[in-house]
């Protein structure tokens, strides 16, 4: 058993008591109809993993905002019956539910708090002011869908003033240039607010759970800093209605999006200061806060400094449902750890897909039955140790076949170990950890520093060979807008990310990395090489770092770290490098340029599948499988996730 005092004890919210002090914060699997048996099984595996609470994302108040298939409409009370299938299941595996009760400004046709500025991330359009009769709809509206939640089984309501909801429209002087009695100084600023609570209370009584979602820290916006947030918390506090502040910073817009969805290059509990803050002040409602809170460790200690009364939680539980049984047991080795890259979980719902997880394909497939044991023991011969490879080692092994995995180099991982020695992904390393662990407790015969030649993996005899030899980025320099070789890449003094991190090969002073991947890996090769004292230049194709993490807001933290540190030359290709020079033209302008004296350059361009294996062990075995990168490389935000499902997936193949 674990030592987590803190963490495991129960207590309560409201009314309300819990099991102990996880709580799991609104969010949802997103692709599905809401309410269906995909949704279901999803909430029911994390109430059986041991979490005390379970936020339900997106309940919507006003119809208009029903723009997305998988928002809870909240509004109808014919919906009730199937949002009570989802509230009875959670509790029926042992936890408690709370539905987030949203308001989305920016929905087509829908008016907002102050028509004065753009109030959303979620469309574009700039709606006119609020009446006063409309906000007074609005708050018959909240009172109506937490009623209407309450009918269902829910035990209280979220309500977020953070995030760019409705909501926090109103309580932002950011937001909100009313001039009317709804606002200007803070408490008519919190009016609606106020009124939404009071009328929630007249229809749902006391022992309804009341709680908000509140941005306490809105500085790095040009807004209120921490001081006017904790004073707002107090205010809500003070009115003696509400249950529990769950606590935020520094609000979401393009760019501070990156610190509600906190990437790993944050450090852990990037929200705890404003928590403390709020808690030194407010002692009459519950406390919760989250932001990188991955660990139970982490969580143990936030709670016992008094940080917080709960912990809020969910890409841990979205990686592991089990993370709290896991770590109440004390089994944290077995917890299949989040890696706070976001590609899975809230990219993937940016694109319009079912959530998923870049480590976990299990993620949103909860509905289906288990994986049994194959019809016909196989010996399994798998060429390459990346994730995909040892996925699908893990899978074939839990099946019951003979499996053998074999790596040319010495270490697993592939380009997930090369990428988590750069800096701000080293928790990717964690992948790595848990895949190797399941294989030595499944007996896998791993082979490492072995060459995976036709000829020797014909020697083992298999029933099946799956090739997972990945990809290396080009030496050539190829690119999709650059369909040659660039004259000059040939020189010694040319190399490849593998070259600078896993075969160490030296780096002079002077060094050019030519990125067009739009990735991690650029940007993290020049503020690593750049932390060694080298005078780094960046060269990209496009006119910012990270195209491809925009949607994370990723891209501008990448631009915060490395900019300081390195120079960046946008929209740029490299046309040849000659003795020492490298010569760029510009794609806009088409005006030529160099830059001289380079004593090193790095080529992060396309990434060619290693695939002459497969091709020569065609017809030559029983059974063949090509996965992952060598099957189709990725050198993008997706390429993790995409190649641990294609691991799986061969896995339940064989």
């Amino acid at each position: 058993m674990s030592n987590f005092e803190y963490l495991f004890s129960p207590t309560k919210i409201g009314s309300m008591e819990v099991r102990n002090r996880i709580f799991v914060s609104p969010h949802g699997i997103l692709g599905p109809k809401p309410s269906s048996d995909e949704q279901i099984a999803y909430f029911v595996a994390r109430a059986k993993g041991g979490a005390a609470v379970l936020g339900i994302a997106l309940g919507i108040v006003v119809p208009a905002d029903e723009f997305r298939a998988f928002l809870h409409p909240l509004y109808d009370r014919e919906y009730v019956p199937k949002f009570a299938r989802l509230i009875d299941a959670i509790h029926k595996a042992g936890a408690k539910a709370i539905a987030q009760t949203v308001w989305l400004t920016g929905s087509p046709g829908s008016p907002q708090p102050s028509g004065e500025v753009p109030q959303t991330l979620w469309t574009e359009n700039q709606a006119r002011t609020m009446t006063v009769d409309e906000i007074q709809e609005l708050v018959e509206m909240h009172a109506t869908a937490a009623a209407n939640a309450m009918e269902a089984g829910a035990d209280g309501v979220d309500l977020p003033m953070a995030g760019g909801a409705g909501l926090q429209c109103f309580a932002s002087p950011l937001y909100n240039k009313r001039t009317d009695a709804y606002g200007g100084s803070m408490e008519k600023r919190l009016k609606a607010i106020f009124e939404i609570v009071n009328a929630i209370r007249k229809r749902c009584g006391r022992d309804f759970v009341i709680g908000f979602q509140v941005n306490a820290d809105e500085s790095i916006l040009g807004g209120p800093g921490l001081e006017e947030g904790v004073k707002m918390c107090k205010m809500l506090a003070d009115t003696g209605e509400i249950d529990y502040l769950r606590i935020g910073a520094r609000g979401q817009k393009p760019q501070t999006t990156y610190f509600h969805y906190p990437p790993s290059y944050l450090p852990m509990g990037t929200n705890l200061y404003a928590s403390a803050a709020v808690r030194e002040v407010v002692d009459n409602v519950t406390i919760i806060c989250g932001g990188r809170i991955n660990t139970a460790e982490f969580a143990e200690q936030a709670l016992a400094e008094g940080k917080c009364d709960l912990i809020s939680v969910a890409r841990p539980v979205i990686a592991d449902p089990e993370w709290p049984n896991k770590s109440r047991r004390g089994e944290t080795e077995e917890i299949r750890a989040c890696i706070g890259d976001v590609e899975g979980c809230f990219l993937r719902s940016c694109h319009m897909q079912p959530v998923g997880c870049t480590v976990n394909p299990e993620v949103s497939h909860e509905h289906e039955p288990p994986l049994g044991p194959a019809a016909k023991k196989k010996k399994v011969v798998i060429a390459g140790g990346g994730v995909a490879g040892m996925e699908a080692a893990m899978i074939a092994s839990q099946r019951g076949h003979d499996v053998t995995l074999i790596e040319k180099s010495d270490v697993l991982g592939g380009h997930v170990h090369m990428e988590a020695q750069l800096p701000g992904l080293s928790d990717r390393s964690d992948i790595i950890r848990w895949l190797l662990l399941q294989l030595n407790k499944l007996n896998v015969d791993i082979r490492l520093s072995t060459e995976a030649t036709p000829e020797f993996i014909e020697s083992l005899n298999p029933d099946a060979v799956v090739v997972a030899t990945g990809a290396n980025y080009s030496r050539l320099g190829i690119t999709p807008y650059q369909l040659y070789s660039i004259p000059g890449a040939d020189a010694e003094y040319v190399l490849t990310p593998e070259d600078v991190v896993l075969s160490k090969k030296p780096v002079g002073q002077r060094v050019v990395i030519y990125d067009t991947t739009g990735y991690e890996v650029g940007p993290g090769l020049a503020e690593m090489l750049a932390d060694q004292g080298k005078e780094v230049t960046v060269v990209s194709i496009d006119s910012k770092m990270g195209r491809t993490l925009v949607h994370l807001g990723i891209d501008i933290l990448i631009a915060m770290r490395v900019l300081p540190k390195a120079e960046f030359i946008p929209n740029c290709a490299i046309t040849g490098i000659d003795d020492h020079t490298v010569n760029l033209l510009n794609q806009y302008t088409f005006l030529p340029s160099t830059i001289d004296n380079v004593d090193t350059v790095i080529l992060v361009t396309s990434k060619p599948p290693v695939e002459a294996l497969y091709h020569s062990l065609i017809g030559k075995v029983p059974e063949l499988h090509l996965i992952g990168d060598a099957r189709e490389s990725r050198a993008n935000i997706f390429g993790i996730d995409d190649a641990i499902k294609d691991g799986k997936r061969v896995g339940v193949l064989l």
